[in-house]
């Protein structure tokens, strides 16, 4: 399986990082700007919508919809997620328009040194324990700064997120189910003025994490969302819709039961952490070579890199020193059906993502001009 590096010239980077300049930020990074968005934005809609379905990597799109179905036909361009593609990795650099390098949002668990623990960042407990953590230790480590928190321009700011996402500036909207997220897009589009939409939903993500995404379940959201985006931009004129997910998603049917092995457990510092598909080791002082021993076993299913060598050959972008969060050394899955579990209780997941094959990061960038 032929592993893809983000490439930084034409990612979600790069289209998160053009919006935010239409938008008058000024603080973006020196980055390639998307040219096909921004002639479209250069029209000056009356609405801009940008919407994430999170986890539509071209993969799981053109698995579940046919050539001539909406979001299929309407593919302007394909491009790559970020390194690991996960969502809390993929999601901040589309919200900030910021290389990964200056988040410490790389996994869905992370270990800080600060607090001596591996945490879920989103859930804000021991990822390992599910105690509750005290996160003002580390909220100025993990502050991220939204690219819709500084903006400088004429259109009103929009978000549209479940619940649990609220950025400090602009007019936040939450949804409970997704008819709702369609009808608070539609009520913000018919508006007075120029308005502007950042717009989150966690599907087809959740469900494809759930059954697969060759189950029919995942054919069922992502054929809905279809529709439902189709009439929309139908029933909405004046209106420029850009759609991209923050990575892709692969089938899962075999599991690395590497909570078991415990001879490679004892070489290491902290417990394992990130993400099943792309993991972190940090390595116990004078373990180095037990570790690289005791990996060898794992050679068929995972491929072991030197967290430096990654990082100096640029999948994270610009170094800083929030690279250190990255331990010692990283694992890839080389498979595309495996995910490895890091403790007995992990869930055995039907699909998933944060890995380098082609199914997890390339992406489709959607425009679609009404």
């Amino acid at each position: 399986m032929r592993f893809i590096k983000p490439n930084f010239k034409n990612s979600i980077l790069n289209v998160s990082t053009t919006i935010a300049e239409f938008l008058g930020c000024n603080d973006l990074e020196d980055v390639k700007r998307v040219k096909i968005l921004q002639k479209s934005l250069s029209k000056q809609y009356k609405n801009v919508v940008y919407i994430n379905l999170d986890g539509l990597g071209l993969f799981p799109l053109k698995s579940n919809l046919t050539k001539d179905q909406f979001l299929y036909k309407n593919i302007k361009k394909t491009i790559t997620s970020v390194f690991p593609s996960t969502t809390t990795n993929a999601t901040t650099v589309l919200r900030c328009a910021n290389y990964p390098s200056k988040n410490v949002m790389f996994g869905w668990s992370m270990y800080f040194k600060e607090l001596d623990r591996v945490v879920a960042v989103y859930t804000g407990k021991d990822e390992y324990s599910g105690e509750p953590i005290d996160m003002s230790k580390i909220e100025d480590i993990i502050k991220i700064s939204p690219y819709t928190d500084r903006t400088n321009t004429d259109y009103q700011i929009n978000i549209i997120s479940p619940p649990y996402i609220t950025m400090e500036k602009g007019k936040n909207y939450h949804y409970k189910t997704n008819d709702e997220m369609f009808s608070q897009l539609d009520e913000i589009c018919k508006k007075d003025g120029k308005q502007f939409i950042y717009c989150y939903n966690e599907n087809p993500d959740c469900t494809m994490h759930e059954y697969g995404v060759n189950s029919n379940k995942a054919k069922e959201i992502i054929n809905y969302l279809n529709e439902k985006i189709e009439n929309f931009v139908k029933n909405n004129k004046n209106t420029l819709v850009i759609i991209t997910p923050d990575h892709g998603q692969t089938d899962i049917d075999e599991y690395i039961e590497i909570y078991k092995d415990k001879p490679l457990l004892d070489t290491l510092k902290v417990p394992i952490y990130l993400e099943p598909r792309a993991f972190a080791f940090q390595v116990k002082e004078g373990q180095e070579q037990n570790f690289l021993h005791e990996m060898k076993k794992y050679k068929k299913d995972i491929k072991l890199y030197r967290s430096q060598e990654l990082i100096n050959k640029n999948y994270f972008g610009t170094k800083t020193d929030k690279l250190s969060y990255l331990g010692d050394y990283i694992g890839v899955v080389k498979n595309y059906n495996k995910i490895v579990l890091f403790k007995e209780n992990s869930h055995r997941y039907k699909g998933h993502h944060t890995g380098l094959s082609k199914r997890e990061m390339l992406l489709p960038l959607i425009i679609i001009e009404n």
